[in-house]
């Protein structure tokens, strides 16, 4: 019996040797690749050395037990395989020496390098951008007013145009004067805000490559008597839908509105032959627009088409009715350049150029002449260009400041417009004129994560000593966050 035992001791020495060997070059190159191996061993074999410090080296002097014994015939295998399992205390004081390398390269670092950038639970294939820095948060309607491409967003430009990247902000908006108040909860927001003379209420969704908003104002009104009936719509009605779906680095928006810009009433007399009155003063809006915001880190940029069904226009017995409607189709194709020019830690400036290119075409109708009674064609077509330079510059001002300055230059480079009226006849005009700078100063205070309030100075705050104390123009805008 001692023999054998001798024996069974001398085979485990030389196969742990031989496994120590081996192992050796791959703990040279990671100390990770030698879990695979501990794995891999049967699970009587790992579960009783789980609960000491030996128990990493047990599997590797289990699995070299095979090749000793492939080199002795079976029945002297026998008798040595029986008393391993009993004497498991004996070669431990042999191999703890041994384990104490393999435990010194800690897996842990590997896989906290491995953890993803961004909001936790951000689906597959969605690029969350840069992390949030004090350049890249969200503003209020204060900020950026001129639409610099470059520029950190503004609650206004991510519900127009960039629905998904709401996904993951969690904040409380509200804006008095404006009469305005949006929240986001991480996939859901919504805002409400008043559209011409009535609230409007707006709610969507996003999941970071996908948005969708609705948005609605109702004003109606009706009215009915023996003599007629009447339907009202109030200014500000609106309807409106906007789509956002992020393709690679790129978001694809697609919205459109039905707005009520001055009140309707449609009149139906119940008399017989009583001629019936309808009013049209609506925009019909639809904007398609494709930018690179979510891939840009040094040209940012924007590029789509507006266009616009403006109807102002009466009717009487379908017969229009007002002297002069201006009732027009417009289609605005347009292209937004931005980038920063200079920046450092604490300050940027950013230069942006944004190009439209309107074309207007106005319905043709006949207008009679009070002097003479003869009906004459009147029409209008309008083609131009406008380029509007524009700059935003912001520093930080501690660590709770942010000062921010815009402005921006309207060129109207090319303005070209022909037609034909009663007064005139044919005519054309062709000009070309910078008509509109505008200029902001603002400020942002921010306390730690928790809060945050900015506003714009308004131009009477300069040059109006009065409108200081009366409240008149002294801000463009002012609004505060509460985050989450």
């Amino acid at each position: 019996m001692n023999l054998k035992k001798s024996f069974a001791m001398t085979l485990v020495s030389v196969a742990f040797a031989m496994a120590q060997e081996a192992a050796e070059p791959a703990a040279a190159a990671s100390a990770v690749s030698a879990q695979p191996a501990e794995v891999a061993a049967p699970a009587e074999a790992a579960a009783p050395v789980a609960e000491t410090p030996v128990a990493e080296t047990a599997p590797a002097a289990e699995q070299a037990q095979p090749v000793a014994e492939a080199a002795v015939p079976a029945e002297d295998f026998k008798p040595v395989a029986e008393p391993v399992p009993q004497p498991a205390q004996e070669p431990a004081p042999a191999t703890a020496e041994n384990v104490q390398p393999a435990e010194a390269p800690a897996p842990e670092p590997v896989a906290v390098s491995a953890a993803p950038e961004g909001p936790q639970g951000a689906p597959e294939g969605v690029r969350m951008g840069p992390p949030k820095t004090p350049f890249t948060v969200i503003h209020g309607s204060a900020y950026n007013t001129v639409l610099n491409e470059a520029a950190a967003d503004n609650v206004d430009i991510l519900l127009e145009r960039r629905l998904t990247k709401l996904y993951g902000q969690k904040f409380f908006y509200i804006e008095p004067a404006g009469e305005r108040g949006v929240v986001s909860l991480g996939n859901f927001f919504g805002a409400m805000d008043i559209s011409g003379d009535i609230g409007r209420a707006l709610i969507g969704y996003t999941n970071g490559s996908f948005g969708a908003e609705i948005r609605a104002g109702v004003g109606k009104r009706y009215y009915e008597n023996d003599n007629v009936e009447q339907k009202v719509s109030f200014k500000g009605n609106d309807f409106g839908i906007t789509l956002s779906q992020m393709l690679g680095g790129y978001v694809l928006t697609l919205g459109g509105d039905l707005v009520t810009i001055s009140q309707e009433t449609d009149t139906d007399p119940k008399a017989p032959k009583a001629p019936k009155t309808e009013e049209n003063y609506r925009d019909i809006t639809a904007t398609l627009v494709l930018t690179d915001g979510p891939s840009a880190r040094t040209h940012f940029w924007s590029a789509g088409v507006n266009f616009t069904r403006h109807e102002n226009e009466q009717e009487v017995a379908k017969t229009l009715k007002n002297d002069n409607p201006d009732s027009y189709i417009g289609i605005v194709p347009f292209f937004n350049y931005g980038t920063p020019a200079l920046q450092s830690e604490h300050a940027r400036l950013m230069l942006g150029l944004n190009t439209a290119v309107p074309v207007i075409i106005q319905d043709e109708y006949m207008v009679r002449d009070t002097v003479s009674g003869a009906e004459a064609k009147k029409n209008m077509t309008h083609v131009g260009l406008t380029l509007t330079p524009n700059v935003v510059g912001e520093v930080l001002l501690g660590e709770s400041f942010m000062l921010f300055g815009e402005a921006a230059y309207q060129w109207e480079a090319l303005s070209y417009t022909k037609g034909e009226n009663v007064e005139a006849g044919d005519y054309k005009v062709l000009e070309s004129v910078a008509d509109k700078v505008q200029a902001t100063v603002g400020l942002r205070y921010q306390y730690k994560d928790w809060a945050a309030c900015e506003f714009a100075f308004g131009d009477k705050f300069f040059t109006d000593t009065k409108s200081i104390f009366n409240g008149e123009g002294v801000f463009v805008s002012f609004g505060g966050f509460i985050y989450f």
